[in-house]
């Protein structure tokens, strides 16, 4: 039934622009979108909130064109590489530490982001993706993950600038929601738009944890820092002042 009302939905009121006939082609266009063309960084915070503890950290990231991502915890030292379109990660969990595996599972600094939902995203992670809703302003997908701890996705993305918006994760069953990201406030970093607020509620624990950054583009970066064996070694980054406010973009 909702099936047809959708296509009922789409002969009354068509989408302005037209409806998207190539879903491939505008999943393709999504991940080019979210592969930076330069190398960029993002300063800010990431807080966790739960009825029984607050916690915040200052966090920085750097992104590459390649996708590699590096990530550093001030307060805590905590480091993590994820590399080659996912296929590597390593993780230093706190100062003075050992580089381990960086598990999809794992959480972040117990947040409610785990290291699958840190990778940006891409087209083969999935199969048989297919439009379930769409309007003028999103197109609404639903995806099967290979190889995730999740039995399905469902991302809302902007139409015009093929970056998500709204994630729900389910697992083991196609009715079980567990978590929910929005990712808002997309400022232009060089020729990509790039989420300043990004929030992933944990539906059954009833927490949630929100990354608020700051990005800039091309900032000096070491080759090492990509190299999982330099993780126990200082990055050599320095942080912004602790009263600066993350969110805006440069």
């Amino acid at each position: 039934m909702r099936k047809l009302t959708l296509a009922l939905a789409v002969l009354l009121f068509p989408v302005p622009g037209g409806a998207i006939t190539d879903l491939s082609a505008f999943l393709r266009e999504a991940e080019q979108a979210a592969r930076p063309t330069v190398t960029v960084r993002a300063d800010g915070d990431l807080s966790s909130m739960a009825p029984d503890r607050n916690v915040r950290d200052q966090i920085l990231l750097i992104q590459r064109e390649g996708n590699d991502l590096y990530l550093e915890m001030r307060q805590s030292g905590l480091k993590a590489l994820i590399s080659q379109a996912g296929k590597e990660a390593a993780i230093v969990p706190k100062k003075g530490s050992r580089p381990s595996a960086f598990a999809l599972t794992d959480a972040l600094a117990a947040s409610d982001f785990t290291r699958e939902d840190l990778e940006p995203f891409r087209v083969d992670r999935y199969q048989a993706p297919r439009i379930v809703d769409e309007t003028s302003q999103q197109v609404v997908v639903s995806l099967f993950p290979k190889q995730s701890q999740y039995s399905l996705v469902v991302i809302s993305f902007d139409r015009e600038k093929k970056v998500p918006l709204k994630t729900l994760y389910y697992q083991e069953t196609l009715n079980n929601l567990v978590k929910m990201r929005r990712d808002g406030d997309q400022v232009l970093v060089g020729d990509r738009w790039l989420p300043t607020t990004i929030t992933m509620q944990n539906i059954p624990l009833r927490t949630e944890s929100r990354l608020q950054l700051r990005w800039t583009p091309s900032p000096p970066v070491f080759p090492e820092l990509f190299q999982a064996a330099f993780l126990t070694r200082p990055s050599g980054l320095t942080w912004p002042e602790t009263g600066a406010q993350p969110g805006g973009g440069d």
